[in-house]
């Protein structure tokens, strides 16, 4: 007994005095404890910092995205067709002032990205355009020529599953007229065009890749020459109603394949600019207060009766009560208006703009001896020709060709071949007005490509031609007037007007709000979240 009693003593004495199956103290599970959170808390948190950044770098990666998209938007257009999409006009053409700061869905469908993402609206952010005179240290006018800078903000675009605002910042300032920048870094830009008060006339086309019609060009109808047929129509019945005479048996098969080329003489288009005025006879402006020019646009038509009806029907045409002229040599007038020959006044020919450029695009008449008179009539040209700040820069007046659209495969074809339209540009005619002011020479940049002969290319020489470029009512334009080729697939070498820079800043939605702030981002610091901010300058 004693001996077992000893052998037991001895191995708790080897075991420490514990009993071999003993568990752990609470002071090692205190201590075991402690290590292990010394140990894992740490990894923890790095977890936890770990799927911020994996969130905030997603977050990012979407922002950037939205604002790449909005980057290869930007670059198809002109400062002057992002900004014409912002200017509302009602149904006769009139410019309608928005409230400054709500943001609105523009009228036609936001071109530079799809509008169908945008779940509240777009809106310009006129408060960020003023800039210093270094001189002076006052603000300039937002849409004075010396400042290119123009501000745009998007809220609440659904894309990239999330929700953002987007401040768009476009700035020619630096490649504006004048503005040679530091020596050999390449900003050199010595072209009145370049900013947002101009737009590229291809990009304005109906010719071009899906022209985007600004509130500053008049585009001739497509079936204006329709509406003539059928306006000189209606006139020679109604002559041959009055003459007591019964038309002709053929006139049904006469008119069929009827042609406005087959009985035009003469057409006249007349472009009446002008500054346009409040019913107080103030100057209008629009909503960033700059002077508002307007243009209406008068298409009339001088035709013959057509060969057909070459009978012996008389007409009265001094109102005596008396035929005294055959039908057949009479001529008719119309201005395009179908069922009347009234003088046109619809809203469609009006037009109201700020960009200070006015773009009139038609189709030439190929008729032969028939001849396009065109002018232009400016009123108020020490409003619209001021020597500091002019409302009206330049005009453009361009030709174009007529061409079909195919419905079921949506290629756009020329109605004529090359060989058809050479010989039709090679025999075309026309005359072109100006005013003959000292303030319509000196300021105002006169475009177009009336002398080119659209099928080739090519620039008439013949010193008999109807059209002379050189030289207009006594007017002489600077040889350093931009010929405008509008079928051309190159972009003319001395028209780069699409030079700007474009910085981008896209935040959680909720910032649009204070975009009229220049200090917003301090300001409202805790209320706003930048993502992403991305620019063209690499």
């Amino acid at each position: 007994m004693r001996a077992e009693k000893i052998g037991r003593d001895r191995q708790l004495h080897r075991d420490g005095g514990r009993a071999a199956d003993a568990g752990f103290s609470l002071v090692e599970l205190l201590i075991a404890v402690t290590i292990l959170a010394i140990i894992v808390i740490p990894l923890l948190h790095l977890f936890v910092t770990s799927t911020r950044i994996n969130v905030k770098s997603r977050q990012t990666l979407r922002a950037t995205t939205v604002a790449q998209d909005i980057m290869e938007g930007l670059k198809a257009y002109t400062l002057e067709e992002v900004r014409t999409q912002f200017n509302k006009t009602d149904a006769a053409g009139r410019i309608v002032l928005p409230s400054d700061t709500a943001f609105y869905y523009p009228e036609d469908g936001f071109y530079i990205l799809n509008s169908d993402l945008i779940q509240s609206g777009v809106r310009e952010i006129t408060e960020l355009e003023t800039w210093l005179d270094t001189s002076t240290g006052k603000p300039v006018d937002p849409h004075g020529v010396d400042n290119e800078t123009y501000y745009f903000g998007i809220e609440n675009l659904k894309m990239q599953g999330g929700e953002y605002d987007a401040l768009i910042k476009l700035d020619a300032s630096k490649y504006a007229e004048g503005k040679a920048g530091e020596a050999g870094d390449g900003t050199g830009h010595d072209n009145v065009f370049n900013g947002k008060f101009y737009a590229d006339t291809m990009s304005v086309s109906e010719t071009g890749n899906g022209g985007a019609q600004t509130d500053s060009s008049f585009h001739e109808p497509a079936g204006l020459a329709a509406d003539v047929l059928r306006d000189i129509r209606q006139q020679i019945e109604t002559d041959y109603a009055a003459a007591g005479e019964a038309l002709p048996t053929d006139w049904e098969d006469a008119w069929k394949d009827m042609e406005l080329k087959d009985i035009v003489t003469k057409r006249e288009i007349v472009v009446k600019l002008g500054a346009a005025h409040t019913e107080s006879g103030a100057l209008a402006k629009d909503k960033d207060g700059s002077g508002i020019c307007q243009a209406r646009t008068t298409f009339t038509y001088q035709c013959k009766c057509p060969a057909a009806l070459a009978g012996t029907v008389m007409k009265d045409t001094n109102g005596d009560g008396t035929p005294d002229q055959a039908i057949r040599d009479c001529t008719y007038t119309s201005h395009g208006l179908a069922g009347g020959s009234g003088e046109v006044t619809d809203g469609n020919t009006l037009r109201q703009f700020s960009s200070g450029n006015f773009y009139l695009f038609y189709y030439p008449i190929y008729a032969s001896g028939a001849v396009d008179d065109i002018s232009f009539e400016i009123s108020d040209i020490p409003e619209l020709l001021a020597e500091d700040a002019p409302l009206l820069r330049s005009v453009t007046l361009a030709k174009q060709i007529r061409s079909t659209v195919d419905p079921a495969t949506h290629v756009i074809a020329p109605d004529m071949t090359d060989a058809e339209l050479y010989h039709a540009e090679s025999g075309y005619k026309a005359i072109v007005h100006m005013p003959n002011d000292s303030s319509v020479r000196d300021g105002l940049v006169f475009r177009t490509n009336i002398d080119t002969n659209m099928a080739k290319q090519a620039k008439r020489t013949d010193p008999d031609g109807d059209v002379y470029w050189e030289e207009i009512l006594g007017i002489t334009i600077p040889p350093s007037v931009n010929k405008v080729d509008l079928i051309s697939d190159e972009v003319s070498d001395t028209v780069t007007n699409v030079i700007y820079d474009i910085e981008i800043t896209v935040y959680e939605a909720g910032a649009a709000q204070y975009f009229g702030d220049p200090d917003f981002e301090t300001n409202h610091a805790d209320e706003i979240h930048r993502l992403a901010t991305i620019t063209n300058l690499d």
